[in-house]
């Protein structure tokens, strides 16, 4: 018998965009009866929740309406559900084909090292400039010296192994990426070795620490990530998550590290203060990808890094961690 997925949606919806998630799973070329989907809901439009029944979803009330965090959202999700293995799938993502859970799934069953399945990002070519440039990258632009998006993009050296459909890469246990959300895969288990899902970020941190290190790309499973609809809806979203990393998130960080080398951490804003390797970036892509989505990247990269300074400086506990360690 296949195992039972359980997918898990924090969500506080104004829009109807998470239908297209639901429809998207339960398109899937997998047993229907072994899917489970859970959605924590924040407050959404009470017609949003009513159109979700009809996709056979179970529906919890989040009271404090944060997705990250111990006891929020995505935690809640987890420790409600039945699966074998977890899928952390935002409101506002779709799954590309109809094969996606079984090729996610793969390299879980076949090897019993591998702790997660990663899906790839999916250029939609008619997607608004802006968020067709951040599927490329991810949705944060300063943090792609440590996602798994923007290292993949971007960095030609990682290490990997490839099999037939997806390829397994390693963490650094001293410099994990930043992955673990938008359709990311897991073993349930896991759970219990770190003892709360309490942010993307920490989840993954403390799974290398305990030695869990080996994750697959997988070449096909591809999701769209609708994140952002306007180049001044990139700025409020990012404004608004950098000041709760800042004022909420910075609380609970006790593995994950976004300095562990000083120099070059701050060698990496000064060049995206000063723009030209940027700028260099977005011409090179534009020419390879044929796509003047990439002529964004400097002016992007530039403001979310203005923003994580300004913010910074808002918050004793991200000072102190930036200059004593």
């Amino acid at each position: 018998m296949k195992p039972i997925i359980s997918f898990v949606t924090p969500m506080k919806e104004k829009d109807f965009r998470v239908i297209a998630l639901l429809k998207s799973i339960r398109f899937q070329n997998y047993p229907q009866n072994r899917i489970e989907i859970i959605i924590i809901d924040g407050g959404s439009n009470p017609e949003i929740l009513q159109a979700c029944k009809n996709y056979k979803v179970k529906i919890f009330f989040n009271p404090k309406q944060l997705a990250e965090g111990a006891g929020m959202g995505k935690d809640q999700g987890i420790w409600k559900s039945k699966g074998k293995y977890i899928v952390i799938a935002e409101s506002d993502i779709e799954l590309i084909g109809k094969d996606w859970i079984i090729n996610m799934i793969r390299p879980l069953e076949n090897n019993s090292e591998i702790f997660a399945s990663v899906p790839r990002l999916f250029i939609n070519k008619k997607d608004n400039v802006t968020n067709r440039y951040l599927s490329y990258l991810g949705v944060d632009p300063f943090a792609i010296y440590r996602s798994i998006e923007g290292q993949l993009e971007l960095n030609n050296n990682i290490k990997k192994v490839h099999k037939q459909g997806y390829d397994i890469l390693e963490l650094n246990v001293k410099n994990p990426y930043c992955m673990g959300s938008n359709g990311f895969m897991f073993r349930k288990s896991l759970i219990k070795k770190v003892g709360d899902y309490a942010q993307d970020v920490e989840f993954i941190a403390r799974l290398a620490k305990s030695g869990y290190t080996k994750f697959a790309v997988i070449d096909k499973s591809r999701i769209w990530h609708k994140n952002i609809k306007s180049m001044g809806d990139f700025l409020r979203k990012r404004i608004r998550w950098t000041r709760n990393y800042a004022k909420v998130y910075i609380r609970e960080k006790k593995d994950f590290q976004w300095i562990t080398d000083r120099r070059e951490f701050f060698f990496y804003v000064l060049k995206n203060l000063v723009l030209i390797p940027a700028i260099i970036t977005s011409v090179k892509n534009s020419i390879r990808y044929h796509d003047r989505a990439w002529f964004l990247h400097a002016p992007l990269l530039f403001l979310s890094t203005i923003l994580n300074i300004y913010f910074t400086f808002t918050s004793k506990k991200m000072l102190t961690q930036i200059f004593k360690g």
